[in-house]
């Protein structure tokens, strides 16, 4: 009970603002060389793959409509029971143009056998998603 406490404090994201310009993206490039980044390559595809989404990850940032840009910061504290790491998630969408149209975060903690900075990152994804594309 204890842990989900924790789980449900630890976690919040706040959404980002919409652009008009959001409804134009259809291909995007993900950079960052961290769990979120990945975390969200991964839901991409997967989202693409069973038609869930709409914008579709490309591997060459010439091919992109935007560009997601995914940074990570994590802290490590701890209690007198165990170590605690908090993931910080920040994304920004900007279009070839150089415009930044979307931009969010996401905040979680580790917990036993999962990533904060996995969940994280799928949070911010799907912030990204629902503002996107209505889903």
């Amino acid at each position: 009970m204890k842990v989900l406490a924790f789980l449900l404090i630890a976690c919040f994201a706040v959404a980002g603002t919409n652009d008009a310009r959001l409804k134009e993206v259809h291909t995007v490039f993900v950079t960052g060389n961290n769990q979120a980044a990945e975390k969200i390559r991964s839901e991409m595809r997967r989202d693409t793959d069973k038609g869930k989404g709409c914008m579709v990850l490309v591997t060459n940032a010439d091919k992109a409509d935007a560009t997601f840009d995914v940074a990570t910061d994590s802290n490590l504290t701890r209690n007198a029971v165990m170590r605690e790491r908090d993931w910080l998630v920040n994304g920004t969408l900007t279009t070839k143009a150089g415009d930044i149209i979307w931009s969010s975060h996401a905040q979680f903690s580790d917990a036993p056998m999962m990533s904060g900075g996995d969940i994280a990152g799928q949070i911010l994804y799907r912030h990204l998603r629902a503002d996107a594309c209505g889903k």
